[in-house]
């Protein structure tokens, strides 16, 4: 094999320069299966020595190095005669302004990604780079013998899936099109050797001018790196970057210029794509905020009662009903909302349960009730004393209506009336959430549920965003509360009379702000219809209120089984426990738990504690928590095992690390279970139930 072939032949070898180890490794394990050789590198001294010593053909290259900033070190690079005409593929991680794009082409950089990137993408970016050198180089070798080599480069350009071309800059005229164009622009290569401005008819007309100012210039100097869209024949619409070069002879005069079309569309998709997940990561963290407040409110609202007051036994026990209900809402939130994967995905999960509707309509009411009574409004609610059965999800339907009623009462102005009515009648169960607040617009109500409605002077800041990751990720965990029609219906009683009017507004204020309220009601729009109903709204006009209407179908009563109640756990054999937490009020709650059961409960409030004093304790159990400062719970588990005393005992993580990775690395350390914070009573008493199994 002789050295020309030897060259031709081998692999391409990218320098690939990360300080973060973890993209780095996975930049490298790209380029492995891209079939590069690769060289790894973390600080830009190491960069610049390993560019001297081994001339890759790229540096792939981030910004962000601890020593040398990536753009200093790509100025280096393009400055030194040795390595000047190395390839620089610059990486940036986020969104980009176009400031520091500019900054990096301007240092030398041959082309820029924003990061994340896609593998794909990456390695076609490479791959681009390469061709485009391999094209320079072809032109730079056969320049001063440009036409005995015309049939060499013509092979080289016809074999790119890029478009190539060369151009006369003295008359202006194309000497050379790649067959590639016709796919690219979806017309004849001919059309443009006939006429070399025809092109420019086919870019957008917004581009238009520009494109033609650029290429008069690029005529001056043979310099051209620029980007537009073209529309082909069928209508559609392609992105291209467009990038020239000057073909000098010995005497330094430009004799040719030559220059590639690459389409561009699909990475231009990409980064719109990713400026689009940006946004929706925004808009999820702000639903997020918003969706863990709702079951806060009413249990901060029964700990002020319990707290503050002297209340009957009759309010202690709605107060334990409402927080244990509202606990169990935030418990299953929290597990959804850390469902990467689902939230990733945008689904939505549906339960088909049957579920009595009008717990889901009281626990909706528990959980609005502080801003009600913040604004002082009067609620009537009326339900019908027969059950309302429906197949669907508890969750789902509670968040229903709790957002109408969170609606209703957010633009009714305060001592305002709300009401929530329902009824059954043919198959169907009418559900009406109405207020006497700002009201609708007629136009209003025609685009109320429309996802695509226009955004401004939206109001609703705070409410879930309709798109479908939010969607997959919001919940509102509920369950049935049949006996709570007295309680909410206390605010009314109490006061007696007849609830004070709504006052109008004093100008066109609150009218017009609810002119954008309906970006939100999209989510219950999507949420009534996966349950197989409907959702309408109604407004007489201004100031006059409004009406929404859910339907439902109801699941006929022959299939109803109303529940009976969550059993109370029976105490098994008595057992020693260790507790081990930093958190003194989770080990005060656990152990009153745990002694009501029975068992005779040891604390510890760390690591070290609890492995100093094992062996004279001697437990059945240890719950052991894995977030400790010092000596952390996977290490306190290890030397744990270590004691003979422990042998026997089964060891517990009891964490508020839940993902399938913590789950993983429990079971590695050694841990017999691991039960997320809070942890369920119920699973507590069968883990201790199966020690005298």
């Amino acid at each position: 094999m002789n050295a020309s072939t030897a060259h031709t032949s081998r692999r391409p070898l990218i320098l690939n320069v990360e300080d973060r180890e973890g993209p780095r490794y996975v930049k490298s394990r790209i380029l492995h299966r891209a079939d590069f050789s690769v060289l790894e590198a973390s600080t830009g001294q190491a960069a610049l020595s390993l560019v001297r010593q081994h001339t890759p053909d790229l540096v792939l290259l981030g910004t962000q190095l601890p020593d040398v900033d990536g753009l200093e070190v790509c100025r280096l690079i393009k400055n030194d005669p040795q390595s000047a005409r190395t390839l620089v593929l610059l990486t940036s991680p986020g969104v980009s302004d176009s400031h520091r794009r500019v900054q990096a082409l301007n240092g030398g950089a041959d082309s820029f990604l924003i990061e994340p990137v896609e593998s794909e993408e990456l390695v076609s970016s490479i791959n681009a780079l390469l061709r485009m050198r391999g094209a320079e180089d072809a032109f730079r070798r056969t320049s001063q013998a440009l036409h005995e080599n015309e049939d060499l480069f013509r092979q080289l350009a016809e074999a790119l899936a890029d478009v190539v071309w060369i151009l006369d800059p003295t008359t202006g005229r194309f000497l050379f099109v790649s067959p590639s164009f016709e796919s690219l622009w979806g017309r004849p290569a001919q059309s443009v050797l006939q006429d070399p401005h025809r092109w420019l008819e086919w870019v957008l007309p917004e581009e238009r001018s520009r494109m033609e100012a650029e290429w008069q210039s690029m005529l001056r100097d043979g310099r051209l790196d620029t980007e537009f869209q073209l529309e082909r024949p069928n209508g559609e619409i392609r992105e291209v970057h467009m990038r020239a070069f000057p073909v000098r002879g010995a005497d330094g005069r430009c004799l040719r210029v030559a220059g590639i079309c690459q389409d561009v569309t699909r990475h231009k998709r990409a980064e719109r794509t990713l400026h689009n997940e940006e946004r929706r990561k925004d808009e999820f963290l702000a639903m997020l905020a918003h969706e863990l407040r709702n079951p806060l409110a009413p249990m901060r609202s029964a700990v002020d009662m319990l707290q503050q007051f002297s209340p009957s036994r009759e309010d202690m026990f709605r107060a334990r009903d409402i927080i244990g209900r509202q606990l169990h809402h935030l418990t299953r939130l929290v597990d959804e909302l850390l469902d990467v994967s689902r939230f990733n995905q945008g689904k939505i999960t549906l339960r088909r349960d049957l579920v009595e509707l009008r717990g889901a309509l009281n626990t909706a009411v528990e959980t609005v009730r502080p801003l009600l009574e913040e604004r002082q409004h009067a609620l009537r609610l009326s339900l019908p004393e027969q059950p309302l059965p429906i197949r669907g999800d508890m969750v789902r339907l509670t968040q229903i209506f709790a957002n109408l009623l969170h609606n209703a009462a957010k633009y009714t102005p305060e001592g305002g009336t709300l009401a929530v009515e329902a009824a059954a009648a043919d198959g169907k169960v009418i559900v009406r959430v109405s207020d006497n607040g700002a009201g609708l617009s007629p136009s209003l109500q025609r685009q109320l549920f429309d996802p695509l409605a226009p955004e401004s002077g939206n109001p609703l800041e705070e409410m879930p965003t309709p798109d479908a990751t939010s969607i997959g990720a919001a919940n509102l965990a509920a369950s049935p509360a049949p006996g709570l029609n007295a309680l909410h219906a206390e605010h009314d009683d109490r006061h007696g009379d007849a609830p004070r009017p709504c006052e109008p507004a004093s100008d066109n204020e609150a009218f017009a702000t609810r002119e954008g309220a309906g970006i939100g009601l999209t989510l219950v729009q999507k949420l009534v219809t996966l349950h197989g109903g409907r959702v309408s709204a109604e407004s007489p006009g201004r100031n006059l209120g409004s009406t929404f209407v859910v339907e439902l179908p109801v699941e006929p009563w022959q299939n109803w089984h109303p529940p009976t109640g969550k059993a109370r756990p029976q105490p098994g054999a008595a057992h020693t426990i260790m507790l081990v937490d930093d958190n003194a009020d989770a080990l005060e709650a656990m152990t009153m738990t745990l002694e009501t059961l029975g068992h005779t409960v040891v604390t510890a409030p760390d690591g070290q504690s609890a492995v100093a004093c094992a062996a004279s304790v001697r437990p059945d159990v240890v719950l052991l928590d894995l977030g400790m400062p010092t000596m952390d719970g996977f290490e306190t588990a290890r030397r744990l095992r270590e004691i003979p005393e422990l042998r026997h005992a089964r060891i517990v993580a009891l964490t508020g690390f839940g993902q399938p990775d913590d789950r993983r690395r429990t079971r590695a350390a050694g841990f017999d279970l691991h039960l997320v914070k809070p942890a369920d009573l119920g699973a507590l008493t069968r883990m201790l139930d199966e020690l005298d199994a």
